[in-house]
């Protein structure tokens, strides 16, 4: 028998013992399954308070002047923080997407998860070290190491987010949906904790020092997870058979060939959250209920009708659609395309009702408040059920 025959039939046995104990592990109180979904909620909560306080922390107090009667001023870096805020957020997580398309690195996902939770955690301690300084006497100054704190926290959650879903598919593919859903949880979370603070305090920097506090105790206890984590029966299983399973593939990277073989949920996934995005919270967060010349007579109260039915509500329901995704997985992966590209039809809709009333030059055709916090659902309810199945599917494009 040659050497690759032999080679052979030793993977073989290899592959067909660790299915038989497969069998036997589980994964005891869905406990890793718990710690997954909490490194979901982690790679999105400091990226998602930084953005909700931003403009009341950033654009309206730390970047405006103040006169002796304490009303405030505009300034060039107030009029430009949150356009400069989004490509100092945005550059940083693009490249190291790109780069980890076309390169493969080597060692223990849980080493660089740790790393890059240290530095996003290091961010957040120096962005709090701000909060009750007087920076107005050096606004320039503050202005550009902001930025370039931005631009290190994003990239270090940037590595910390594909870390983790790297991590999530070495276990069965229902664990990737778990990230989706901890990515959700915290949108509602984090809308939740604005609704209270609205409520509640009318301090901005107090404010914003618990959004930040709030983040760096949840850091916190996602990086004391991996102890818990590693010491996981089932969590030792699968990350052994996955690096087992790549070494005997090779460590050739194949970016053309995953091209190939993943193309269709690759698109399936951009197509969603391409949707979601182009109407959360762009168009939502500008939709009234009131139309040119009337008065506001829905069932919210006024101050809390965006907060409601924009951020609550969208993310809400994602969060109801990505747990539906882990329960129930149709259509397939081949069939997917068939409600992931109707799906576009929502950015019409939603810009035809009443969004932006008082300088829209387009006629409203859908005025309902009702209609459009019913289609809020349902178009919240399949981006977090289509994007959960779209990131599951990949390795079962076959199916």
């Amino acid at each position: 028998m040659s050497v690759a025959a032999r080679l052979f039939h030793i993977h073989a046995r290899f592959i067909r013992s660790m299915s038989s104990v497969e069998d036997d592990v589980q994964d005891v109180g869905n406990l890793v399954y718990l710690i997954v979904m909490l490194h979901g909620v982690g790679t999105l909560m400091p990226w998602n308070m930084f953005i909700t306080i931003a403009p009341d922390y950033y654009t309206n107090y730390k970047m405006k002047t103040f006169d002796e009667n304490g009303t405030a001023h505009a300034t060039v870096y107030s009029a430009n923080f949150l356009n400069y805020l989004a490509i100092a957020s945005q550059i940083p997580n693009l490249l190291l997407n790109f780069i980890n398309i076309f390169v493969t690195v080597k060692g223990d996902l849980t080493k660089r998860i740790s790393i890059s939770l240290l530095i996003v955690g290091a961010m957040i301690v120096f962005t709090m070290s701000f909060v009750y300084v007087d920076t107005w006497k050096w606004m320039g100054t503050f202005f550009a190491i902001t930025l370039l704190s931005i631009v290190l926290l994003n990239g270090a959650n940037g590595i910390y987010q594909n870390s983790i879903f790297g991590l999530a598919s070495d276990f069965p593919f229902k664990f990737t949906n778990a990230v989706i859903i901890g990515n959700n949880l915290c949108g509602t979370f984090v809308t939740i904790v604005n609704i209270i603070t609205a409520f509640v305090s009318k301090n901005t920097a107090n404010a914003a020092f618990a959004y930040f506090g709030i983040s760096l105790f949840t850091l916190g206890v996602c990086f004391a997870s991996f102890f818990l984590l590693k010491k996981q029966r089932f969590y030792q299983f699968y990350s052994k058979r996955a690096m087992m399973a790549r070494q005997s593939e090779g460590t050739d990277s194949k970016p053309v060939l995953v091209l190939f073989q993943g193309w269709p949920q690759m698109i399936n996934v951009y197509l969603v959250f391409f949707v979601s995005l182009s109407i959360f919270p762009g168009i939502m967060v500008d939709v009234r209920d009131e139309l040119i010349g009337q008065k506001y007579s829905f069932v919210l109260p006024e101050r809390y009708f965006v907060p409601i039915t924009c951020f609550l509500l969208f993310n809400v329901f994602a969060f109801i659609g990505s747990m539906l995704a882990g329960r129930y997985q149709y259509p397939g992966p081949k069939h997917l395309w068939m409600v992931v590209y109707p799906r576009l039809l929502f950015i019409p809709f939603f810009a035809f009702c009443n969004y932006r009333p008082l300088t829209r030059t387009w006629t409203v055709l859908f005025p309902s408040t009702w209609l459009y916090v019913f289609m809020g659902m349902i178009m919240s309810i399949s981006s977090g059920y289509l994007s959960g199945l779209a990131m599951m599917y990949p390795n079962r494009s076959n199916i």
